[in-house]
């Protein structure tokens, strides 16, 4: 905190991240001035000056604090990191406060397109099984620069997201991983080259004492990494075996890749196998992701609002057999994407939102065969298939609610998404 002591800092971003720096920041005694393109200024303000950016002391200014959300990559960026690079005013996230500090705890990145909030989730749980001290934090978790040093014998799990890892310039990672790299969030970055780049970024934050895990079955990550020639510890981490992971939470290929590398990273800070493996028996699972709802004898209902593109979809549909699809949303740019190749295991579509007509487009090329219902709003769907009783057949029937989609047509988040899905389930199920 001595560092920003009488500094100027401006912070762009009033949402959890700007929050967290400004408190931090002014306990630093920092000058700060901050803004939001959105939100209108807060009735109390202590210490804390709330002017346009434009109209900041560029001059004076130490570092602009961006929240990750906020495009500070590609062709059009927001026109405050426009001017910071023009002004050679550094530009850093949240997270860099919290490098900024000596912690003596080790510190785990994890990143990837998708699966980081259920890695250190899992890894998490089997550390407090087990009474290792740990803290998650960054993109899910605690807003890192409000954590405190947990101490030596302690680990801090940071999830980081392609934009938080554009602006920490300090990064310092003791293990790391990458789960995987597919297309997503090109709107942001402009191309999936640059996503992949940013991904990447975690390699060089590794200390020379450090290790990347890796699955070893992903032929496009191993030489995505490879081409980068930067010099670090890499292990290649073979896929567990079906039969070890004993938890109905999680299923599917994809959670086995998630499992394998929290078993690795529990056995590099000293866990044995069998206190790995009776902690995840135990562990529940995270809201939206993959989230069995209802189960009986003819019908599993399971939210998978989280998967917000093609590739989260396509690995819960290959998760299950006898599927009724509900999806939809705003499309990512590949619109349905990988899911479109996924279609073995589902005999009815139910698309909803921006994205139903294109999404019929795609599914429409790669199978004639499956039955397509177009709705409005998720409230038809749920009205349609309980209404014609299609749960009522032979062979136990999964209904997935899987959007492949953002959410941001008709919710303002995948949570609000999934917690809207599970309260029109409930009102016809009474879970």
């Amino acid at each position: 905190m001595i560092k920003y002591n009488n500094k100027y800092v401006g912070i762009l971003g009033y949402g959890k991240s700007g929050k967290a720096a400004m408190k931090f920041l002014s306990n630093s005694k920092a000058f700060i001035s901050i803004y939001d393109d959105i939100t209108p200024k807060p009735k109390r303000l202590k210490n804390v000056q709330w002017i346009h950016y434009k109209y900041w002391d560029w001059k004076k200014l130490y570092c602009v604090v961006i929240s990750p959300g906020i495009k500070i990559d590609g062709k059009i960026k927001h026109n405050c990191a426009e001017i910071a690079h023009k002004k050679k005013v550094p530009i850093i996230n949240e997270v860099q406060l919290l490098m900024e500090q000596k912690l003596s705890a080790k510190v785990i990145g994890v990143t990837g397109t998708n699966g980081k909030s259920t890695l250190v989730s899992l890894i998490s749980h089997i550390l407090n099984c087990n009474n290792i001290n740990n803290i998650i934090a960054g993109n899910y978790g605690n807003p890192a620069c409000l954590i405190k040093d947990p101490g030596p014998n302690s680990i801090i799990l940071l999830e980081l997201s392609s934009f938080q890892l554009l602006s920490i310039p300090n990064l310092s990672l003791d293990y790391a991983t990458i789960i995987n790299i597919t297309k997503d969030h090109i709107e942001y970055h402009g191309t999936f080259k640059a996503y992949k780049k940013a991904k990447l970024k975690i390699i060089n934050s590794l200390k020379k004492d450090g290790k990347l895990l890796i699955n070893k079955d992903d032929f496009f990550l191993k030489q995505s990494i490879e081409r980068t020639k930067c010099d670090f510890n890499i292990e290649y981490v073979p896929i567990i075996k079906n039969k070890l992971i004993k938890n109905n939470n999680l299923i599917g290929l994809h959670n086995k890749i998630i499992c394998s590398l929290a078993i690795k990273f529990s056995e590099l800070l000293g866990l044995k196998t069998n206190e790995i493996f009776s902690s995840i028996q135990t562990f529940n699972g995270l809201p939206h992701r993959m989230e069995i709802i209802f189960n009986s004898k003819n019908l599993l209902i399971v939210n998978d609002s989280k998967a917000t593109n093609g590739d989260s979809t396509a690995a819960a549909l290959s998760s299950f057999k006898n599927i009724y699809w509900i999806a939809g949303g705003l499309a990512k740019k590949d619109g349905i994407g990988k899911a479109a190749q996924s279609l073995e295991n589902v005999s009815n579509v139910f698309l909803f939102g921006n994205s139903k007509q294109l999404f019929k487009k795609q599914i429409l090329k790669k199978s004639n065969k499956i039955s397509i219902t177009e709705c409005e709003k998720l409230e038809n769907i749920i009205e349609i298939i309980f209404e014609k009783n299609y749960f009522k057949c032979k062979q136990k029937l999964t209904v997935l609610f899987s959007p492949a989609a953002a959410s941001f047509d008709h919710f303002k988040s995948f949570e609000h998404r999934g917690n809207h899905f599970k309260k029109l389930i409930n009102k016809h199920i009474g879970i």
